[in-house]
């Protein structure tokens, strides 16, 4: 019996669906095939120095497609997410993403509903932001005890400006109805701060009703930890401060906080909003003009930009960079203008 979830889309029954893909992964455990699945989580969790890397890797028996999502959500990944999609009947999508452009991870976790496909978080894996929502439309979903599934108040590009938090959540909110989750778990989720991250605890998913399997125990998650063995994305301080001037340089506020240290994104000048506002106000864009390494740690940027009333900026910055769950992040700038 299919379930209506609302007056422009259709998901087919979760059970049905639920069914179907414990089926998939019972037939992965039973054949011995689960090293396969985890050699290939190890291969792909090596990540991509470019935006969202969306991968898909086919095992022979059982018959099953490893679809990957990983690094920053921008707008246009719905649509290669789809493409990929449209090769495989039965996939698990596995996610690693720092999180990124909200309406893109909804569309994807649309396109995840209607093909019936589990998610899961690998163990020590972050999946923040509009990744959290693309894991919400498993059907069913997995994570382990220190995946780290995390929430962050929603905002999303009207019209070319970065809509307060309130319109993205009540999008948000829109979309999680059609999934069918719980009142109580919509409110958790559209209630996400727009200052640092909301976690999901095993306890928390219990309280508002978000259900999560572990992939390697085939059961609800308990309090032992189950490690997948996936190899962490290399220590890469360069890489990500680059991304973020580009963000800078497009006034993309949203692919630029997706790059903060979870507990700092939303807060001052690291509020998607505040930099969608300021960088999208500028004669002359931003634009860099050297990236050096100085420390392990520590990266110096130069650029320049116009400001609306024509003043100047040659600037300087000390970008102080962090490891966090297996992501290269910015933690603090320091910056003469």
């Amino acid at each position: 019996m299919a379930h209506r979830a609302g007056p422009e889309l259709f998901f087919p029954s979760g059970l049905e669906a639920r069914n179907q893909a414990r089926k998939r992964v019972v037939a992965v455990k039973r054949t011995g095939a689960f090293s396969l699945v985890a050699g290939a989580l190890w291969a792909f969790s090596i990540g991509s120095t470019e935006a969202a890397q969306i991968t898909k890797q086919t095992l022979d028996d059982p018959p099953l497609d490893l679809i990957v999502i990983s690094g920053p959500i921008q707008p246009g990944d719905e649509a290669r997410f789809r493409a990929v999609a449209s090769t495989t009947g039965q996939a698990i999508v596995i996610l690693s993403s720092e999180g990124g452009n909200t309406m893109a991870g909804v569309e994807i976790g649309k396109a995840i509903r209607l093909a019936g496909f589990p998610t899961a978080v690998p163990s020590n894996t972050l999946c923040a932001s509009a990744c959290a929502l693309i894991w919400l439309a498993g059907t069913p979903r997995f994570a382990e005890d220190d995946s780290h599934v995390g929430f962050h108040a929603s905002y999303v590009v009207v019209a070319g400006h970065t809509s307060e938090s309130g319109v993205g959540n009540a999008l948000v909110g829109a979309y999680l109805n059609q999934l069918g989750l719980s009142q109580r778990a919509i409110v958790f989720v559209t209630s996400a701060p727009p200052e640092g991250i909301e976690w999901l605890t095993a306890e928390k998913a219990q309280q508002v009703g978000i259900e999560f399997l572990s992939l390697k125990k085939g059961k609800r998650t308990s309090t032992e930890p189950d490690r997948l063995g996936v190899a962490e994305e290399g220590y890469d301080p360069i890489t990500t401060v680059r991304k973020f001037y580009k963000a800078l340089s497009e006034a993309d506020g949203t692919a630029a906080a997706a790059l903060v240290i979870p507990e700092k994104r939303g807060i001052g000048p690291f509020n998607e909003r505040n930099i969608s506002e300021f960088f999208g106000n500028m004669q002359e864009p931003l634009r860099v003009t050297s990236v050096t390494q100085a420390t392990k740690t520590l990266v110096k940027v130069e650029y320049h930009y116009v400001y609306a009333n024509g003043r100047a900026c040659d600037g300087r910055s000390e970008v102080t960079t962090d490891y966090v769950f297996g992501k290269t992040l910015i933690q603090r700038i320091r910056a003469n203008c």
